[in-house]
């Protein structure tokens, strides 16, 4: 029988048996028991009344074995659950963690958990009303800065539950983390609380934090600015000054004092009504739009002689 023939005959019945046979590898392949490790983490209850203030690990490596179609149905998620009982007063306890506290398929069989033993410290739960600060992190943009006595919390204080001698001597609590880092304009966000203790799950509190952005004052000395005199059209009085310029200290937004030179500054001092004689008189300077005098106001020393 040549080959064209062999393959034609009973065709029908050869690739019937050729599906189950594929069929029948799949159900052997996935029968097969196999390893599979996962990171869990561990949910731990407390006793009434109680909190725990610190633990010795948050996660737990898992490894399971089963079937390779009942593993893929673990959970991404997975948790191993503890409920801390018989403990009636505050300290260190530790405890076995046992495959009970592992929601697994069946089928599916825990061979090991590392750690196996877990330790927990155990406090008083108790409440205390806290005031509220905004965790604000980085930088606004160049030339702005937060007005850090505007900043507004609605509410600023919430009655907080935790472990008694975290509380004793906690003065404030945080928000979340506030980012800034770029802003040039003032914005108002909501955030949660900063949990008290690492690793627990934010307040479901919410705060409506406020933060006013402004332009940001800096100070710049101005050295050598040209002394004027505004004289009088009537009078023509010989003056003589202590010093043909002043240095004076301004303050205004950055990208304002960075366009101003001195020539930009007009200082004089008025001796229009004066007669001859010696006088210790105020500068008068007149300043570009939004800049301002920061140092005192200098004075200097005149001498206006008599008309030759």
């Amino acid at each position: 029988m040549n080959i064209k023939r062999f393959l034609g005959h009973n065709l029908a019945l050869k690739l019937v048996s050729l599906f189950l046979a594929i069929i029948l590898w799949f159900y052997v392949a996935g029968e097969q028991n196999e390893d599979l490790e996962k990171r869990a983490t561990l949910n731990i209850e407390p006793p009434p009344g109680m909190v725990i203030s610190s633990r010795s690990t948050n996660k737990a490596d898992v490894l399971f074995r089963g079937p390779k179609n009942r593993l893929s149905l673990i959970s991404s998620d997975i948790a191993v659950y503890y409920k801390i009982e018989d403990i009636e007063k505050p300290g260190k306890c530790s405890f076995a963690i046992s495959p009970k506290g592992i929601d697994i398929p069946s089928g599916v069989k825990v061979v090991s958990i590392k750690p196996s033993t877990v330790t927990v410290s155990l406090d008083r739960l108790v409440s205390k009303w806290l005031p509220i600060k905004a965790n604000i992190k980085g930088k606004v943009g160049q030339g702005y800065r937060i007005a850090t006595d505007k900043v507004k919390l609605n509410p600023n204080a919430s009655l907080i539950e935790g472990p008694e001698k975290l509380l004793r001597n906690l003065e404030f609590i945080y928000t979340s983390p506030i980012k800034v880092t770029g802003y040039t304009k003032s914005f108002i966000q909501r955030v949660s609380l900063q949990p008290l203790i690492k690793g627990q799950l934010p307040s479901l509190d919410i705060i409506e934090v406020t933060v006013p952005i402004e332009e940001d004052f800096v100070n710049r000395d101005f050295k050598d600015v040209p002394l004027n005199f505004l004289l009088s059209s009537a009078k023509h009085f010989p003056v003589r000054c202590s010093t043909s310029t002043i240095d004076i200290t301004l303050t205004g937004c950055r990208h304002n004092l960075d366009k101003i030179t001195n020539k930009d500054i007009l200082a004089f001092a008025d001796v229009t009504d004066l007669n001859p004689g010696r006088y210790e008189l105020p500068v008068n300077i007149k300043l570009p739009p939004n800049v301002f005098l920061l140092s005192d106001i200098p004075f200097v020393k005149i001498t206006i002689e008599e008309a030759p």
